[in-house]
């Protein structure tokens, strides 16, 4: 039986290194400890564990896991280390631990965040993009649920984590393109994809950031569905008129008239004073 059905219990040792202190959230790849390291490396480290066992869950884990091994940015989620086991059909994944948890319940708890603090997120987000983007990678899934933060002195610093869906660049067939309704830039809906894709998603991530709400916001799903598709959004945003036209330039319908990488979006930030 997989560990969706009997999760581990708080107290008990997994794989005899890592004592489970609770569960910080259960979701379609599995469930995800948080964890102590009793011996080994990690021995007194406080490290989330996530656990996948349906084949689904541990294919889309995997390629994340492969991907993040080469990674290091502070702005990115770190992942320490991960173990498969072939004869309970398992994956385990070990990562630092985001103490704040993940950006859509932090902005559901608080409401909307101010001007300073949405574009504090953006900045990191972005740095963390540019990473990847310099290194041919296009995320392909920028929403508030893969981004998470952690507490450091008296300020959080929020990473860009769930790698599952991303892609190299001019590697990508449209059979490939997924994504969430509400962040997916229109032009990946005709199977076109691009770093700017990416930015597109950051527009979107602003907006829900000063609002609550992704820019095509409906009741009706397939309302939703076909403003996203068609870019068709209604700025609702009480913010600085420079905070404003940045929406609009993240949220340029035509991927060519946008920042083509997070680096220029880095360097406009910086230009206008709003890094």
């Amino acid at each position: 039986m997989g560990q969706e059905e009997t999760p581990f219990r708080e107290g008990e040792i997994i794989l005899g290194y890592y004592r489970v202190l609770g569960i910080i959230g259960r979701g379609d790849f599995g469930i995800v400890y948080k964890v102590r390291g009793e011996k080994g490396r990690y021995r007194g480290k406080i490290l989330a564990l996530k656990v996948a066992s349906n084949p689904y869950a541990i294919e889309y884990l995997w390629k994340e896991a492969q991907t993040l091994i080469l990674i290091n940015h502070p702005n990115i989620i770190s992942l320490q280390s991960y173990l498969y086991k072939k004869d309970k059909k398992e994956l385990y994944v070990l990562y630092e631990l985001m103490d704040v948890g993940d950006l859509k319940e932090y902005v559901k708890e608080k409401g909307t965040l101010s001007e300073e603090d949405a574009l504090k997120v953006l900045w990191h987000i972005t740095n963390g993009l540019e990473f990847l983007h310099s290194r041919g990678y296009i995320h392909c899934d920028i929403k508030p649920e893969n981004i998470f933060g952690k507490r450091i002195l008296n300020s959080i610093v929020w990473k860009l984590g769930d790698f599952g869906l991303m892609k190299i660049r001019g590697s990508v067939s449209v059979i490939d393109v997924k994504g969430t309704i509400g962040y997916i830039a229109p032009e990946v809906f005709r199977g076109e994809l691009h770093r700017s894709s990416d930015i597109y998603s950051l527009g979107c991530l602003l907006h829900f950031l000063l609002t609550g709400r992704d820019p095509f916001h409906s009741n009706d799903l397939k309302e939703k569905l076909r403003r996203n598709k068609m870019g068709e959004y209604r700025l609702e945003v009480t913010a600085s008129r420079e905070v404003q036209e940045l929406l609009r330039k993240l949220l340029e319908k035509n991927y060519t008239q946008r920042f083509r990488t997070a680096g220029e979006l880095k360097e406009y930030l910086i230009k206008r004073g709003l890094s």
